[in-house]
């Protein structure tokens, strides 16, 4: 007998308002009443339903409910790309055995019994360092949530790290002694004048907040119920997206020994959506780009972009990982972007068993051995292949 499982649990919501900085992606979705929750736990619960009964659903449940945001994710992913399988009218094999390594893949997709290609699922995610330090500063951000601010809003201009927890406590107190001493309507005038000159500085290590206080609207002063964290913003640092979707398709390409049919990495960049783009994924597959600049007597005489030889798929002895056929790249995929962002397809042009393009309806970057570039071919959203609206979840 299976026992039937759910995502999530039946319970009675009440909550409405935001989630809290620290608190895991799961937890939020688990306990929101808002209606944007309620569709997002339906239409995944409808996923979770059509996965079939296994062990295998069941580590994906517990990995879905973890407090690890980075496991919440991974399961989220497979989740939906089982669904998107099965909406394309693939028959699905979850974690099929390879014989050669005795390791097991996430998917292998066939259609009217012909085996078409494996897929594998993962995350170009930040490190456990980067990890812990982000859940450092949540904590701290949900303990300035919880100060008494019935008249202004908090911005917040924040530089390094920190490598231990702070005391909470005491940055709350002192904001709301800064905070008490001011009155909205005298820092307004200031404001109106470009005199922004009012702010404070904490420091905790390596990590050092600037806070300035920004003058409530009169209609939402004396409101306590409100956050008091407005603005937050960091300082300037280096992105390394292209080397953690560099670092995900390493990991995976020969994780499972050679394979007899197309093999797909699928990879879920969630590193930092704001900064992800082409050039990012090209950096990652192929080479950093650079420019080599001649000069003579201090005039520029010719100029030619390259690239380095340490891509995911070029190296300096040339092709590297041809096993691996393509890539299949989305930025920042949440179970509220589902409708939103679409994964694109990036072929390998040195994949032992290429991948067929009509096999799969979305966006690709197909080789063009005539000119040696890779062509961008248009294809389905995301929200089209699962049966959504553009505008989903905010219907």
């Amino acid at each position: 007998m299976v026992t039937k499982m759910n995502l999530f649990d039946k319970i009675n919501r009440e909550y409405t308002g935001p989630a809290l900085y620290a608190e895991p992606r799961f937890e939020y979705l688990n306990r929101s009443a808002r209606e944007e929750s309620g569709r997002i736990r339906n239409l995944l619960e409808c996923w979770f339903k059509n996965y079939p009964p296994s062990e295998d659903k069941s580590d994906l449940r517990g990995r879905f409910r973890s407090k690890d945001n980075r496991q919440y994710l991974g399961a989220f992913f497979e989740l939906y790309f089982h669904e998107l399988l099965l909406e394309l009218g693939f028959d699905i094999e979850i974690h099929p055995q390879i014989d050669s390594t005795g390791e097991k893949p996430d998917f292998k997709a066939s259609k009217n019994e012909k085996e078409l290609f494996y897929l594998e699922a993962t995350l170009a995610a930040p490190s456990d360092a980067k990890f812990s330090v982000q859940a450092i500063e949540n904590q701290v951000y949900d303990v300035i949530d919880r100060m008494s601010s019935p008249d202004f809003f908090i911005g917040l201009q924040v530089h390094g790290a920190p490598e231990s927890p702070p005391a909470g406590r005491k940055i709350r107190k002192f904001l709301e002694d800064k905070l008490d001493k001011l009155d909205p309507n005298e820092v307004t005038k200031r404001y109106k004048k470009n005199d922004f000159g009012i702010n404070w500085n904490w420091k905790h290590e390596d990590w050092q907040i600037t806070f300035f206080p920004i003058p409530k609207p009169p209609k939402y002063r004396g409101k306590t119920d409100i956050r008091p964290i407005a603005v937050r913003m960091n300082s300037m640092h280096k992105v390394t997206s292209h080397e953690k979707i560099r670092k995900a398709i390493k990991d995976k390409a020969r994780k499972y020994g050679d394979f007899d049919l197309p093999y797909i990495i699928a990879i879920n960049v969630a590193v930092d959506p704001f900064s992800t783009d082409d050039s990012d994924i090209m950096n990652a597959l192929f080479g950093d780009q650079h420019d080599i600049v001649s000069h003579l007597r201090g005039k520029v005489i010719s100029q030619e972009t390259k690239r380095k030889s340490k891509g995911a798929w070029y190296s300096k002895k040339g092709p590297q990982y041809q096993g691996v056929s393509a890539a299949l790249i989305i930025i920042n995929l949440t179970s509220w972007e589902i409708a939103k962002v679409t994964p694109v397809i990036w072929h390998n042009p040195w994949a032992n068993y290429p991948l067929d393009p009509n096999l799969l309806p979305l966006p690709q970057m197909i080789p063009n051995l005539e000119n040696n570039k890779l062509t961008k071919h248009g294809g389905k959203e995301s929200w089209q292949l699962v049966g959504l609206t553009p505008e989903w979840p905010q219907e």
